[in-house]
């Protein structure tokens, strides 16, 4: 058993690399836990190791501007992510509890992979010793934090145990959940239920994903989707890695190209009003991002740096009002003006969006001179003060 070994390495007060590797249809799986004198101090990898580690960020770490830290030094250690985790603390960028929480919970999503994955296939592990200081660099500014092996893996076992106890035992939480056909859940389901399916469930976002999206327990929300996967209204389908590696250099190239350019964001889960919007706001000579996932929004506005943001009220997993009170509480955007817009020009819409600091509202369907009429008002101010576009 593979926690048996890993606890033979705490014996040993062991620090280096667990690497534990199996094949699943003839692709290969790779596992790192990390060890610290018996303790660990991390764990990553799995077919998700890119979702869970910007997952475990946006919980964790969604007020802080992580593009304003320099965490290029941390590409040269075995451990990058516990030493980019490690230079927020030794900056002080963040607290020692946020970052412990992240830490744990990424461990134990880590070991449940690993136990649930150990119950059909078999599992080697091999262990590379290395130092401290190869594996996180430098920690003079900070305290290493770590946890007991037994801590990580008796947690696991409460989460592994309530969700085998639930039926779901061979259910992977790294698979989203997908309509199978659109029509027979029309005619089988509330319509409340279908217009919040159409918009959560879209094949993209895993379990785990809405989950924390949504700030939902995981169980709870697989035991709300999964009577339906046995009605076959549902699937739940495999969802690639995210690849985080190439954006910075998207980013990074359009900076370059046209930095005299200021930048105008669009938070839309619709495609067609992320294009329409691109088309108004760069004809009239602005660059422009739009984001379909709200999930994603605060930290790619942090790195983007906007002019203005344009936010749509009616999203799924996080509504408008979530995101803006999220942007407002990040100090470099809290001056950023954000018009919400709406299929719903009510005063209840109105008033709530100025509580949580909108500085203007526009009613949908989305007309060009208004558009850029709101960006002429707001082109010499900087005021995230409400008004109101009728």
């Amino acid at each position: 058993m593979i926690f048996a070994l890993l606890n033979n390495l705490k014996k040993q007060s062991f620090t280096g690399i667990a690497h534990i590797k199996t094949k699943v249809n003839s692709s290969p799986i790779h596992w790192k836990v990390y060890f610290n004198e018996g303790k660990l101090i991390w764990a990553n990898g799995g077919v998700h190791s890119q979702r869970s580690w910007q997952r475990h960020l946006s919980k964790y770490c969604f007020d802080i501007d992580l593009k304003q830290v320099n965490f290029s030094s941390s590409e040269k250690y075995c451990c990058p992510e516990y030493s980019n985790l490690g230079i927020l603390l030794q900056r002080q960028i963040s607290t020692s509890e946020n970052i412990s929480k992240l830490i744990i919970n990424k461990i134990v999503e880590v070991f449940f992979d690993i136990f649930q994955e150990e119950k059909s296939t078999s599992l080697d592990l091999d262990a590379e010793k290395l130092s401290l200081s190869n594996l996180i660099g430098e920690t003079s500014g900070y305290s290493p934090i770590s946890i007991d092996l037994e801590r990580g893996f008796k947690q696991m076992q409460q989460e592994w145990s309530a969700w085998s106890k639930s039926g779901f035992a061979s259910v992977q939480p790294d698979y989203a959940p997908k309509i199978k056909s659109r029509e027979q859940l029309k005619k089988a389901v509330p319509m409340v239920v279908y217009q919040n399916f159409t918009k959560l469930l879209d094949g993209r976002r895993s379990l785990r994903d809405l989950a924390v999206g949504m700030n939902k327990d995981l169980l709870l929300l697989t035991k709300s989707i999964y009577p339906y996967v046995h009605k076959d209204l549902l699937e739940l389908v495999s969802v690639p890695d995210l690849n985080l590696v190439e954006t910075p250099k998207a980013n990074s190239k359009s900076k370059s190209t046209s930095q005299s350019k200021q930048l105008i964001a669009c938070i839309d889960d619709s495609p067609q009003i992320c294009q329409i919007m691109n088309q108004i706001i760069t004809r009239s000579g602005y660059q422009f991002i739009g984001i379909q996932q709200p999930i994603q929004a605060v930290p790619k506005l942090i790195g983007v740096n906007p002019k203005m943001i344009f936010l749509d009220i009616g999203m799924p997993i996080l509504n408008g009002y979530e995101v803006c009170t999220q942007i407002r509480r990040v100090s470099k955007l809290q001056e950023i003006p954000i018009i919400m817009l709406t299929g719903n020009d009510g005063v209840f819409d109105r008033v709530k969006a100025k509580v949580c600091g909108a500085s203007d509202f526009l009613s949908k369907p989305i007309e060009v001179d208004k558009i850029l009429q709101t960006i002429d008002k707001f082109s010499t101010s900087n005021s995230p003060k409400m008004m109101i576009t009728g």
